[in-house]
């Protein structure tokens, strides 16, 4: 009977240099297959790595877009803010300022009552005022005198003196220096 079995083996022996070329072939197929495992391998380890970069950017992204849109009222309103302080500041910059006018007319009065008191164009004042005894006029009228020498004010005028039984009733006009 004949065998049924195969012989896939060679029985045939190799040239020596077939038996060497066939041992390179195989460690170089080894090689070759492990330099292919491990160059997947770091393959697949960079894909993990930036893939998870991406996604923390991904991320750092949304929130600063929501971190954009919740600012931008508040930098709308600081705009804003800023366009009103510079048209206010000009406002500011045409205003006068009447402080040194109510200065001035308070030294002058002193503490007498004030009747009238207007103000005119290029800083002039005037007042009008009752003091009750001709040495109050004339302390009135040193005082002016003396703001006049210290350059407080210029040009004072008498504009009117009336003397009645109530007392003296003096009208004063004068340019404030600023």
């Amino acid at each position: 009977m004949a065998s049924q079995n195969i012989n896939l083996f060679q029985t045939k022996t190799l040239q020596p240099i077939l038996t060497l070329i066939e041992r390179y072939a195989r460690t170089t197929a080894i090689i070759l297959l492990s330099i292919v495992f491990s160059g997947g391998l770091i393959v697949g380890i960079a894909y993990i790595v930036f893939g998870q970069q991406r996604d923390s950017m991904e991320r750092k992204k949304q929130q600063l877009l929501t971190q954009v849109k919740s600012n931008v009222a508040k930098e709308s309103m600081v705009i804003l803010i800023r366009n009103r302080i510079s048209v206010i500041d000009s406002i500011m910059g045409t205003q006068i300022s009447y402080a040194p006018f109510i200065t001035t007319t308070m030294k002058v009065i002193q503490s007498f009552p004030l009747t009238s008191f207007s103000m005119g164009d290029k800083n002039s004042m005037t007042i009008s005022f009752k003091v009750f005894s001709i040495e109050e006029a004339m302390g009135i009228f040193t005082t002016v005198l003396d703001m006049e020498k210290r350059k407080e004010i210029t040009n004072p005028v008498l504009q009117s003196f009336t003397l009645n039984e109530k007392g003296i009733q003096i009208g004063l006009s004068y340019i404030v220096v600023l």
